[in-house]
């Protein structure tokens, strides 16, 4: 029973959106080392087969530097097969890393739209696959489609995108994956890992990134390893998620109604951060409620005083004032017209619109009675 690794979404040389310059280049050096980490795995652990499904590369231009790392890296490890499926952030194209560059005998690359088949007899593993040849591929290649062998462990690797039917990102649903007759379905494209699902016969799952690179990735990140056995044609799949991730984002929701000095916030938040999370963490403190006017609310403050210890951290005040609002509604006065005119973002903006419509809110009414914020 041959050990497979199932990995996608490396993304090298992402710029790493979140965080200052100075911290993206370390998370994109990290990134590196956590391929390194998968690599050593591999050794480590003796894996057979390594599925890459697309978007190793954050995009088509690809630095020799990184190319010659990222092929190297595979290359010292012999005793294992390595196959990738480009998908839309690297597809397989005449200039692309992927035909320009030295492929070691290791590696096994799907270079077009066709679905196409790798076989590896002497573990008795087919792995079918295809590759995307731009951005965009808006027909799914292995709908309809069945293995050659049943008498193989038959697998897919892809990039796909499952239950959006109108993605230009290879569209397919559950139903097709069914019909397959696919024993694994080895997916790239969604970041966050769901983990391993079962649709007829065939199992699937999406590995996840390696690294998150946003506050919409957050958590642990890794790659699963997967024990496959085949018995009269079904398979039985067995899957363990394992964290590769030196870092993680976080998002920390803090309700601060009822908080009516600077020494009662503080002291909630406290609460809600402290010992918690450390230094691998990118943290995202998210400050919601309702709160008196009176609070002086300092996102740079809260930052400086809970920041210590963290990778990364940033504040957001979503909260809201505590006005009496149905004396507002009928203030015949510039005031309430100035609420009136609000209004609308904030009963019904987005939380971003509501947010921004409450300092301004705040900030009006002080102005309106003579006050400053300090």
């Amino acid at each position: 029973m041959p050990k497979i690794l199932h990995s996608a979404d490396i993304h090298l040389d992402s710029p790493f959106r979140s965080g200052n310059a100075g911290k993206s280049e370390v998370r994109r050096r990290e990134l590196r080392g956590t391929f390194s980490s998968l690599m050593m795995y591999i050794k480590d652990n003796g894996v057979a087969l390594a599925l890459l499904a697309g978007d190793l590369f954050d995009s088509e231009s690809v630095t020799k530097n990184t190319a010659d790392f990222f092929f190297g890296e595979m290359a010292s490890v012999p005793g294992c097969r390595f196959v990738i499926s480009p998908g839309n952030h690297d597809p397989y194209t005449s200039g692309s890393v992927y035909a320009v560059s030295d492929i070691p005998e290791n590696v096994y690359i799907f270079s077009d739209t066709a679905l196409n088949r790798f076989r590896f007899p002497e573990i008795g593993v087919d792995v079918y696959g295809y590759a995307f040849t731009k951005s965009t591929l808006d027909v799914c290649p292995f709908v309809g489609r069945e293995p050659a062998d049943s008498d193989m462990i038959n697998i897919l690797c892809a990039h796909a995108d499952v239950g959006n039917p109108l993605s230009p990102y290879c569209p397919v649903s559950e139903s097709d994956i069914a019909g397959t007759g696919f024993d694994y379905c080895a997916l790239g494209h969604v970041h966050n890992s769901a983990g391993m699902k079962r649709v007829g016969n065939t199992y699937y799952a999406y590995s996840g990134c390696l690294e998150g690179r946003d506050f919409g990735e957050t958590g642990h990140k890794g790659a699963i390893v997967l024990d496959i056995e085949k018995s009269r044609g079904i398979a039985s799949v067995k899957a363990a998620g394992v964290r590769f991730s030196k870092r993680r984002y976080e998002i920390c929701r803090a309700d601060v109604s009822g908080c009516r000095t600077d020494d009662e916030l503080m002291t909630k938040l406290r609460a809600a951060i402290v010992g918690k999370y450390g230094s691998d963490t990118l943290l995202r403190l998210i400050l919601t409620g309702n709160v008196p006017p009176s609070l002086r609310i300092s996102t740079d403050g809260i930052a400086a005083r809970f920041g210590d210890g963290l990778f990364y951290f940033e504040v957001l005040d979503r909260t809201l004032p505590l006005y009496d609002s149905d004396a507002l509604r009928s203030d015949p006065t510039i005031r309430g017209a100035f609420f009136r005119e609000l209004l609308p973002l904030l009963e019904n903006g987005s939380p971003e619109e509501r947010a921004d419509a409450a300092r301004a809110l705040r900030l009006g009414l002080m102005a309106l009675s003579g006050e400053r914020e300090e």
